[in-house]
C-alpha cells in the first residue's frame, strides 16, 4: 500500500482482504456469544496468533493450504455464529490461536522487501485486536433478541459466503 507507512500497512491489510476480515469477523462475534471468560481468553490468543503467524510467513511464501484454511474458517466460524453454541475454552482459544495463525502467515507472506516486519506485525495485531474485541462488544451490548437474530443471519451470510468462495475455487 504505498503512501502510507508500514505500521498502517499493517493495519490496513488485513481489512481489505476479505478472506481475512470475514474469520476475524466471525471470531468476535463467535467471541461474544460465548461466556466471558471464554470471550476475554479469545481476545487475548488472537493477536499473539496473529504476530507467529505473520513472523512466520514474512520468511516464506505461504502454502496454498493456508487460504484454503482461511475460507474453511471462514464458513465454519460463521456456522458456529449462526448456530449460536457455547464452546468449551479451550477449544475456543484453540480456533483463535489456529486462526491468527493461518490469517498471519497469509498477511506476512506479502510483505515485500521494501516494507519493514517490525512495523508491520504489530500493524497486523492491532488491527485483529480491534475487529475481534469490536465484535464482542456488539454481541454484547445490543442485547435485544432481534439484533441478537440479526448476529446469527450475519454469521450466517459468513458462512455463506465462505462456502461459495470455496466451490468457487
Amino acid at each position: 500500500m504505498p503512501g502510507v507507512g508500514d505500521f498502517y500497512a499493517g493495519v490496513l491489510h488485513p481489512l481489505t482482504a476479505i478472506e481475512c476480515l470475514l474469520p476475524m469477523i466471525a471470531l468476535g462475534l463467535l467471541a461474544g456469544q460465548q461466556v466471558r471468560r471464554s470471550a476475554i481468553l479469545m481476545l487475548a490468543a488472537f493477536p499473539p496468533g496473529l504476530t507467529v503467524g505473520a513472523a512466520l510467513g514474512s520468511f516464506a511464501p505461504a502454502p496454498t493450504v493456508v487460504g484454503w484454511i482461511n475460507l474453511g474458517s471462514m464458513a465454519v466460524l460463521g456456522l458456529l455464529v449462526a448456530a449460536r453454541r457455547s464452546l468449551p475454552p479451550i477449544v475456543a482459544v484453540a480456533l483463535s490461536t489456529v486462526l491468527g495463525i493461518t490469517i498471519g502467515v497469509a498477511n506476512g507472506s506479502e510483505l515485500g522487501s521494501q516494507v519493514s516486519a517490525y512495523r508491520f506485525i504489530p500493524g497486523l495485531a492491532l488491527a485483529g485486536l480491534f475487529v475481534v474485541a469490536y465484535g464482542i462488544g456488539s454481541v454484547r451490548a445490543l442485547r435485544p433478541p432481534w439484533l441478537q437474530i440479526g448476529f446469527r443471519v450475519l454469521g450466517s451470510w459468513i458462512a455463506a459466503v465462505g462456502i461459495l468462495v470455496l466451490a468457487l475455487k
